[in-house]
């Protein structure tokens, strides 16, 4: 019987051991690439890049709750994002890859503070009483995610200025051959302002 399970054994681990190393433990979002080995920037790199693309740059600064909150592009109506939503004509692969990526994606993440411009990292505790004090604004965003290709990149950025104020909204870039990411797709998904 042991002979039995044994090789069973060393089979599983050996599918384990080679699922590990494809993006080990602790490993830094950044150097992770695409199956088409494009580069993918690091999300914060993403975050500063289209944060004034959607908020006001003239911003000092913004706080932003250290942790990701989860993407709401894993369902969608394609009709409905080309006539609404859409800024450009986008290929109905390029809108499934971006669900299915944000579908896969269900693990937390924390911004590196290091590498945010003008974001001040807080705890939901934080924007609680920065909130109550009625002093600032309160971001929160989803982790990004990006086509195989890196070319599109779709992102939840969420704004909380009171207990019944604040906006969310899905927004889908596209890389420019400068390098700039524009915004070519726009759902609010609630609005208390």
């Amino acid at each position: 019987m042991v002979r039995f399970f044994l090789p069973l054994l060393l089979i599983g681990s050996l599918q384990f051991s080679a699922r590990a190393q494809k993006t080990p433990p602790g490993a830094d979002v950044r150097t992770q690439k695409s199956p088409t080995h494009a580069d993918f920037p690091s999300p914060e790199e993403f975050v500063n890049a289209v944060f004034p693309a959607i908020v006001d740059g003239s911003l000092d600064h913004y706080y932003l709750v250290a942790g990701t909150d989860s993407c709401r592009f894993l369902k969608y109506n394609y009709d409905e994002w080309v006539k609404y939503h859409l800024l450009e004509p986008l290929p109905f692969r390029v809108l499934n890859e971006l669900a299915e990526k944000v579908y896969l994606s269900r693990y937390p993440y924390f911004w590196k503070q290091a590498r945010l411009k003008k974001a001040i990292c807080i705890t939901r505790h934080q924007a609680d009483s920065i909130l109550a004090a009625k002093s600032d604004y309160i971001f929160s965003f989803s982790l990004p995610q990006f086509t195989d290709d890196g070319q599109f990149g779709v992102i939840d950025l969420n704004l909380v200025c009171g207990p019944e104020c604040g906006k969310s909204v899905t927004c889908i870039f596209r890389l420019t051959a400068t390098g700039d990411w524009k915004l070519v797709g726009e759902d609010t998904n609630w609005d208390t302002r």
